[in-house]
C-alpha cells in the first residue's frame, strides 16, 4: 500500500490545487475507490494537506513533510543514501548503522532518525536530538583507508555539512576543530566518526559518520543549560530549511567530497576548505587534554588533520582530536 500511496500523492502533485476524482485515481492505478480513500487518509496522517471535496475528489494543498520518501524523492546521488533507513525514533543513528554494517549493508547506506533518545558526540557527550527540528543522520562508509586517515573523514564531513548549509541558507558556518560547526558563536552541528578495524592488518573495515545538524530550533527549544551555547541555522540566519531538503543535499555534497572526489586523493582540496573555515586560527585557545591544560596559539591544521599550536615556551605541538578539545579563550 505504501507504493500506491505515493503514486496517488505524485498524481495529485502534478496539478496542485485542482480537484482529481477518486474514480480517475482508481482507474489509473487499478484499485478501488475505497483503496484510494484509505491511501488518502494515510497521506493526511503523514502531514500532507489534501482536501477531500465531497462527491468531487481530492485536492493537493501542499504541506512540508519530513519522511524517508521525501528525502528519497529529492536524492540525485549514485551511492550515498541509495539505501536509506528512516526511523521515527532510535537511540543513536551511529549505533543503528553500525548494526546494519555488521549485517552487510553497503557503503553509502544512510540512517536518518526523526528523534534520537541517546544522541552522542565526542567523549560521550550528549547531543540533544528533538524531533522535527534538526536532522540526525549517519553515513556508512567502507573505505580503503588506514585508521590514521580516519580523522580526515571527520574533516571532510564538516566541509560537506558546511557546504550544504551555505547552499541552502546563503551563509557558511565556521568550524571549531575538529568536528563542530558554529554560527553566531553557537554550536549548530556535531560530527562523530566511529569505526571497526580489522585485527589482521589494522585497516578500517567500516566507518559510521554521524552528523547532527540543528536546523529550526529557537532559543526556547533548548534545555536551559544549553541556551546561549547551542544554536540553529534558523537562529543564525533567519532561514527555515526543510529537513528533507537538507538531508538530500547533505548526501549529495558528501558524495561529491568522498566518492566523486576519490578520497583520500583529494585530501589537500578538503583541507584547504577546512582551514579557510576555522574561525580561531591565530588566536589563543585553551587546550584541554587528558593530563594537562594550557594556553596556546592555534597555527594551522596539518596534512593528517591535527591542530598545530604554539605553546608559551615557543614549542609546536600537533594535537590529535581523540585526545583533546579546544575552547577559544574569552576576551
Amino acid at each position: 500500500m505504501a507504493l500506491t500511496r505515493y503514486q496517488i500523492l505524485e498524481k495529485l502533485r502534478q496539478d496542485p490545487g485542482q480537484v482529481v476524482s477518486g474514480g480517475e485515481l482508481a482507474e489509473e492505478l487499478g484499485i478501488s475507490r475505497t483503496a484510494v480513500w484509505k491511501n488518502i487518509a494515510s497521506l493526511q496522517e503523514e502531514g500532507y494537506r489534501i482536501e477531500t471535496a465531497a462527491n468531487k475528489g481530492y485536492r493537493y494543498l501542499g504541506g512540508e513533510v519530513y519522511s524517508g520518501y521525501e528525502v528519497q524523492r529529492r536524492l540525485d546521488t549514485q551511492v550515498v543514501g541509495r539505501e536509506l533507513y528512516f526511523l521515527e525514533e532510535t537511540d543513536s543513528t551511529n549505533s543503528y548503522i553500525r548494526q546494519k554494517a555488521q549485517e552487510g549493508a553497503p557503503g553509502g547506506a544512510v540512517a536518518i532518525a526523526r528523534k534520537q533518545t541517546l544522541g552522542r558526540g565526542r567523549l560521550a557527550r550528549k547531543f540533544e536530538s528533538p524531533p522535527n527540528l534538526g536532522v540526525y543522520l549517519t553515513i556508512l562508509l567502507r573505505p580503503e583507508i588506514s585508521v590514521g586517515e580516519l580523522n580526515l573523514v571527520t574533516l571532510l564531513a564538516a566541509v560537506a555539512a558546511g557546504d550544504t548549509i551555505a547552499e541552502l541558507s546563503g551563509v557558511c558556518p565556521g568550524i571549531k576543530w575538529t568536528n563542530d560547526l558554529f554560527m553566531e558563536g553557537r554550536k549548530i552541528c556535531g560530527i562523530l566518526t566511529e569505526c571497526s578495524v580489522s585485527g589482521e592488518n589494522g585497516a578500517v573495515d567500516y566507518a559510521a559518520v554521524g552528523i547532527g545538524m540543528n536546523l529550526l530550533q529557537k532559543e526556547e527549544d533548548f534545555p536551559e543549560e544549553l541556551r546561549g551555547i547551542a544554536g540553529s541555522v534558523y537562529m543564525g540566519t533567519g532561514v527555515k530549511i526543510s529537513p528533507a531538503d537538507y538531508a538530500a543535499c547533505l548526501c549529495r555534497n558528501f558524495e561529491r567530497c568522498f566518492y566523486a572526489g576519490k578520497f583520500p586523493q583529494n585530501r589537500e582540496e578538503i583541507l584547504k576548505k577546512y582551514r579557510e573555515r576555522l574561525f580561531f586560527l591565530g588566536q589563543t585557545v585553551q587546550v584541554c587534554g587528558l593530563r594537562e591544560q594550557y594556553p596556546a596559539v592555534a597555527l594551522d591544521v596539518d596534512g593528517e588533520g591535527r591542530l598545530l599550536v604554539r605553546r608559551e615556551d615557543g614549542s609546536i605541538s600537533a594535537l590529535n582530536s581523540g585526545e583533546i578539545s579546544v575552547r577559544p579563550l574569552k576576551a
